[in-house]
């Protein structure tokens, strides 16, 4: 595999914190990898500034779900709020990357929660987020700014719904294009640091391309101390790998983020569709 080109480094891990359950399930997610992968965990609490400048109008309120009493917003109360989220973001942070032993930072920034969060990722190798579990329909959502962030991050995006953890087995899609080589490699990386086993999952239109990318697959991998099966997706569509993902349980789903198979709503489809973490290579 030329090394230069292809080979997957995973040196810094950023997570973005908040209050919400997702940002905690993502923290969960990065501790695990940094711990696996030898990688500095960086968090990331970020102070709304359209929140701040809300709460500074005269004619804000906020309303209370279940009293359905009104409140004025006070500027200086939101900040000191926005204050003590950071805190318990850092000690959530700090418990989980001591416990794994894992070197950590962490850091807050004022700003818009899209632009600081994009502008962090580009300094990191991967960026977590979670996704937003529907209880009524058992499916997973990204939120506004997350969907932002997926999609604009220069580098790895990993995406977890709580409830999941990063099994030891990874699935890698490969189709034999320069970005399924880079999934490739990532995947090859993060199995050898799991000790698990590797899946390619081979995006092929007749029996005949198949074997021709299995045998690429295996000359790139070749020397790396790894149990890899093969499994052809049934067709080189979405619903295909999202049932050949589901069939593998619990595993790690790593997919080059402009894969003709993730076009348009398709990572939003995918998502919807099954239950692993999934890793978005750029």
């Amino acid at each position: 595999m030329n090394q230069e080109e292809h080979e997957f480094l995973c040196r810094r891990i950023l997570v973005a914190l908040d209050a919400s359950q997702q940002s905690l399930t993502a923290l969960e997610a990065a501790v695990q990898l940094a711990a696996r992968m030898g990688a500095e965990l960086l968090g990331l609490f970020v102070e709304d500034i359209n929140l701040l400048r809300l709460a500074g109008l005269p004619f804000a309120h906020q309303v209370h779900y279940l009293s359905a009493t009104g409140e004025e917003l006070d500027r200086h109360k939101m900040e000191r709020q926005l204050k003590a989220q950071a805190e318990r973001a850092r000690r959530a942070l700090a418990a989980a990357a001591e416990r794994t032993r894992v070197q950590w930072s962490f850091r807050v920034a004022r700003g818009r929660v899209t632009l600081e969060v994009l502008a962090a990722a580009s300094e990191s190798d991967m960026l977590t987020l979670g996704k937003v579990s529907r209880p009524l329909t058992r499916q997973a959502r990204l939120g506004s700014t997350a969907r932002a962030v997926a999609a604009g991050a220069p580098r790895a995006v990993l995406l977890v719904e709580h409830g999941t953890s990063i099994g030891r087995r990874v699935l890698a899609v490969y189709d034999g294009s320069v970005g399924a080589k880079r999934a490739l490699s990532a995947a090859a990386r993060l199995a050898q640091a799991s000790n698990g086993g590797l899946v390619v999952l081979i995006s092929a239109e007749s029996v005949e391309v198949a074997q021709h990318l299995e045998e690429q697959v295996a000359a790139l991998l070749k020397g790396r101390d790894l149990h890899i099966r093969y499994r052809r997706l049934r067709s080189p569509k979405l619903p295909d790998l999202a049932h050949a993902a589901q069939a593998e349980g619990s595993a790690l789903l790593v997919v080059d983020a402009h894969s003709r198979l993730l076009q348009g709503e398709a990572i939003h489809e995918l998502l919807h569709a099954i239950d692993s973490p999934l890793l978005l290579i750029r």
